[in-house]
């Protein structure tokens, strides 16, 4: 009888033999996470056992899933810092001697280019930051990963401390974690670690999409100081889809995993179509021909269109100024949006939910107080006439919203646009439209999305469009015709290309504007001559 993949794990928690689980996309990774803690702490209840996360959110979903009273579930940088925060003299010297090391080697260290000399007097404590001052001794997200980096490859005796604190460590993810970290666990510590701790990586290679991760760990698999465990199984994805996503890969071959004995709940059918025409991708086209058929685009969670760039999608949804006029201070999208952008967003979320006609849900978030109920009137009267009239400038809509009191711009807003007369002076003069049209792609009241930003997602229908948006990183095109001398653009091409694929649970479509015959070619070999389709 074939070993199973948790009688695998068992087997290195119970010798404490590092491992690493490799799963395809929808093969319930975080599922046998779970597994593995619970058999953990059932084995051995006072087992010290840390689970890092990249993610805020994914380190409360598993906090939500185990909550055993000795696990501790962190990000990886809050737990790095917990780990050296008290060290402030080495903290001190490593600081001093990466900014000093930058000097000698670029790309070695940490760069200053500040005007005062930085010395062991010049600040009291190193501390972290979502922000850099180091001549105040303020250290950053990339900051603290160096400093660890440094800490644990230059004193030996941290490792010696960190392995008599814990029994176990879990990296979710694995593959999005940086170099750094995978380093400080596999290299450093692992001297100290044998027999005493165990690290367990789960993940999957093929799903490395973030240029900061560290890809794959294939060296230590092939020196033997991991063991890789494979996982078969996709839960998620309908039949045509996985044999999709097994013509896309080799490495693992994936197979249909029913929830239960019962058929109807087994994976479907499904379907998995390329689509090709001499035309740019028209949703409203799109719409009418017979492969939207049963999908509705108005329910964004059940259905969702991938494009490569927020630029591909910001065109068709009408705030394509609006993010031009961030490209130079680009802080409109990502996950900590900056003080011009925040406000930008409090306004867009009032007119979306009126628009809605959420009315109780505009006036909780409004910041003009009732007193009586000839403000309520005023304030319904006030945002008829700022919906209707989106035609105005940014300008003067952050002005009306000011002026009624609804969002106010607060001294740390004024001080941002003093601070940013430049790209303020490119905002404020674009229609107020592109403001609500922002907040709707911000927060997924729309059916478009870019293929980074859906990792870990999944949607009933999928639309994948094959368009590499000016991004020299990517290229359809190559990965398609298997271009020579392109190894390094393929392979990032091949695998965002799977990520998307594998997002689908029923349908999958691709779309690819003008391809060439090579293309269409190729296209065949991976979805089979029947589902290849001219829309033209």
């Amino acid at each position: 009888m074939a070993v199973t993949v948790m009688e695998q794990i068992c087997s290195c928690l119970d010798e404490k033999r590092n491992f690493l689980l490799s799963g395809g996309a929808g093969s319930g990774k975080t599922y046998t996470l779970i597994q593995t803690l619970r058999h953990v702490f059932l084995s051995s209840p006072k087992a010290r056992v840390v689970c890092i996360t990249y993610t805020n959110v994914a380190a409360d979903e598993i906090k939500e899933r185990s909550p055993y009273s000795k696990l501790r579930v962190s990000t990886i940088h809050d737990f790095l810092w917990d780990e050296i925060k008290e060290y402030q003299k080495n903290l001190k010297r490593t600081l001093l001697s990466l900014i000093s090391a930058e000097k000698c080697s670029k790309g070695s260290g940490l760069t200053y280019s500040g005007d005062f000399e930085i010395n062991e007097q010049s600040f009291e404590h190193v501390k972290y930051q979502n922000y850099r001052d180091l001549e105040l001794g303020i250290i950053s997200h990339d900051d603290l990963l160096k400093i660890a980096h440094h800490m644990f490859s230059r004193y030996p005796l941290l490792s010696k401390i960190f392995c008599d604190k814990y029994d176990y460590i879990f990296i979710d993810e694995y593959q999005d974690t940086q170099r750094e970290v995978i380093d400080i666990f596999l290299e450093y510590i692992k001297p100290t670690a044998k027999n005493r701790l165990c690290v367990g990586l789960f993940g999957d290679k093929m799903q490395s999409i973030y240029d900061t991760g560290v890809g794959n760990i294939e060296s230590y698999v092939a020196s033997g100081d991991v063991n890789e465990i494979i996982k078969e199984d996709n839960y998620r994805c309908a039949i045509s889809v996985i044999n999709l996503l097994n013509r896309i890969r080799s490495d693992i071959n994936q197979k249909p995993a029913k929830k239960t004995e019962s058929d109807d709940i087994a994976n479907k059918p499904g379907s998995a179509i390329f689509i090709y025409s001499d035309n740019d991708f028209d949703l409203h086209a799109f719409r009418e021909s017979k492969f939207a058929s049963g999908w509705d685009f108005d329910r964004f969670d059940k259905t969702r269109i991938l494009f490569l760039t927020h630029k591909l999608s910001a065109v068709r949804l009408g705030f394509a100024d609006l993010l031009s006029a961030y490209s130079i201070n680009d802080r409109l999208i990502g996950k900590e949006p900056d003080r011009l952008a925040q406000h930008m967003l409090k306004i867009g979320g009032i007119l979306y939910y009126y628009g809605q006609k959420k009315y109780a849900y505009v006036l909780s978030e409004i910041q003009r107080g009732l007193k009586k109920l000839s403000d309520k009137n005023h304030i319904s009267i006030a945002l008829a006439r700022l919906y209707a009239d989106l035609d105005s400038s940014i300008e003067q809509l952050i002005e009306e919203f000011d002026k009624e009191r609804f969002i106010r711009k607060d001294d740390r807003f004024e001080e941002f646009i003093m601070n940013h007369a430049e790209v303020y002076g490119r905002v404020k003069i674009l229609p107020a439209r592109q403001v609500l049209e922002y907040y709707k792609y911000y927060n997924d009241f729309s059916p478009y999305s870019t293929q980074h930003g859906i990792k870990g997602a999944e949607f009933d229908n999928v639309l994948v469009v094959m368009d590499n948006g000016r991004w020299n990183n990517y290229n359809f095109k190559y990965y398609f015709e298997q271009t020579a001398d392109k190894e390094s653009v393929i392979q990032r091409t091949e695998r965002i290309f799977y990520v998307c694929c594998s997002r689908a649970i029923d349908n999958l479509i691709v779309y690819y504007p003008n391809p060439s015959p090579k293309t269409i070619a190729r296209a065949r070999v991976l979805f089979g001559d029947e589902n290849v389709h001219d829309l033209d």
